[in-house]
């Protein structure tokens, strides 16, 4: 546990008063599902997302509490890929108000994380449906994302290949 210096919007961020912890983690974009189960259980163990970084994810502490996580990427925003554009008011929909979210409005640049307002969606059905959704496609895009990537990596790999034994 350290306190940590970050910076937001160009102004470094510390409340000398709180915790803060820092963990490195690489989570490729078809395994942001397990992403977000490791920030549920942060939250439970007190530990609540304010900042992330492409390897880097800040924590401060908190009182243990259960808190729903969805994250997805703005690296792939090209076309059918693009959470964002299939979902454009995914934060406002599902997700906590910013002033009560550390999360919320965060601008990082690698992982979009969205802390989600579970009571907001189990109180209405159609929101619950429309959250598993969400979830089905993210899951579903960034796993044949990196398929896709993947065969051209590997027909790269294999011409290179053939090339060397001409």
């Amino acid at each position: 546990m350290s306190k940590l210096f970050f910076e937001k919007s160009g102004k470094k961020i510390l409340d000398s008063q709180k915790q803060y912890l820092k963990k490195r983690r690489v989570y490729p974009c078809f395994l942001y599902s397990r992403l977000d189960k490791w920030l549920k259980s942060m939250s439970l163990k007190g530990w609540q997302i304010v900042h992330c970084g492409l390897l880097t994810f800040w924590f401060e502490k908190c009182e243990p509490e259960e808190k729903e996580y969805f994250t997805y990427g703005l690296a792939t925003q090209e076309g059918r890929y693009s959470i964002s554009m299939r979902y454009p008011f995914l934060d406002k929909t599902y997700g906590v108000q910013k002033k009560k979210s550390k999360i919320n409005g965060n601008d990082a640049k690698t992982y979009h994380i969205v802390e989600i307002d579970i009571k907001k969606i189990s109180e209405n059905k159609k929101l619950e449906i429309g959250y598993k959704e969400l979830i089905h496609d993210r899951n579903c895009l960034y796993l044949q994302h990196f398929a896709f990537y993947a065969s051209i990596t590997a027909l790269v790999i294999v011409l290179f290949l053939l090339l060397c034994l001409i």
